[in-house]
């Protein structure tokens, strides 16, 4: 019989975690920990249990007598260090943020695999699981969101821009409504082609298409050719001139197909979409990045701030 169309591919689905609140019985250890108790903002929790937490798994900061955390350490710590918590102290986590389930479960994903996240000054440091902040610097920064969550390219672009000049690598942690999360990581780019650039008044053979024994040019390319000083048309120009070779993204979802040879050579390795094109939510994004990996290409968006800045995206799986 043939399998219906849509039907997947056969097999059980993935099991989500659901983090119930409540220790298991089976797990727990014979001398049980306290609770953590409220101090200066944070929560504390002594020796020596605090000590064997913050040396192995880098949770919380260093007191005279024990670590003090966050809130989101205190969850991780509940689901897999064996610290206990009532529902009463989740009920009035909740009740101060609404986002704080989200915040504790991309926490929580972004410590998969041995990853130590340090909470800083209200951000979120990453360590790898074979280091320690103790003995080096953070490899990365990590930001979380809502997949639905709003947000401005300009701020996007900004915090990666200073991310990347304290020599670190922007990471996002981004929770669905299933508070499932997918995590990407992103960089600046400088794309460059082998191509010899085409001239208004000499386009190469790389510019337009031939059929019927003619060659048909693309309306961008018309413009371009033109002398037109659009947004569309500076950016042509402007990848152009980096030897790079540009084909509608039409069936990929967004403005360009780049490629840094000649098409017939290799595959273009990135897709392209201008700010003024590109998703102003989470969702978008998630959508455009999955279409793009799904073929091999990096998602690029390019952003006109006082000259051309290129962000590309690509997943990101914790400890790996």
């Amino acid at each position: 019989m043939h399998r219906l169309m849509g039907a997947g591919k056969g097999g059980r689905p993935r099991q989500r975690p659901t983090r119930p609140i409540g220790l298991n019985e089976l797990s727990v250890p014979s001398i049980p920990s306290d609770q953590p108790l409220s101090r200066d903002n944070k929560w504390f929790i002594p020796n020596p249990v605090a000590s064997r937490l913050y040396q192995k798994s880098a949770l919380g900061v260093p007191v005279e007598d024990g670590i003090v955390m966050s809130a989101e350490e205190v969850m991780f710590c509940h689901w897999h260090r064996h610290i206990p918590i009532s529902t009463e102290w989740v009920d009035a986590r909740l009740a101060e943020d609404a986002d704080f389930a989200h915040r504790c479960v991309a926490y929580d994903v972004a410590r998969s695999g041995g990853e130590k996240i340090v909470p800083v000054d209200g951000k979120w440091l990453r360590w790898p699981r074979e280091s320690h902040p103790s003995k080096s610097g953070p490899f990365a920064e990590v930001k979380w969101a809502k997949t639905g969550d709003d947000f401005a390219w300009e701020n996007l672009f900004s915090w990666v821009e200073e991310v990347i000049g304290n020599g670190m690598v922007p990471e996002l942690a981004l929770v669905d409504d299933e508070m499932d999360v997918t995590m990407y990581r992103l960089s600046l780019i400088d794309p460059q082609g082998s191509l010899e650039p085409s001239t208004v008044d000499y386009p190469s053979d790389q510019i337009g298409i031939e059929h019927l024994s003619r060659r048909f040019y693309r309306a961008d390319e018309s413009a371009w050719m033109a002398g037109h000083t659009d947004e569309v048309s500076r950016l042509f120009g402007e990848l152009n001139s980096r030897g790079l070779l540009l084909r509608p993204g039409f069936k990929y979802g967004c403005r360009w197909r780049v490629y840094s040879t000649p098409i017939d050579e290799e595959h273009a390795p990135w897709l392209m979409q201008l700010q003024a094109d590109a998703p102003e939510d989470w969702e978008g994004v998630c959508l455009a990045v999955r279409l793009a990996e799904g073929v091999n290409k990096g998602w690029v968006v390019a952003l006109d701030l006082s000259g051309w800045k290129f962000l590309m995206f690509r997943r990101h799986l914790p400890g790996r």
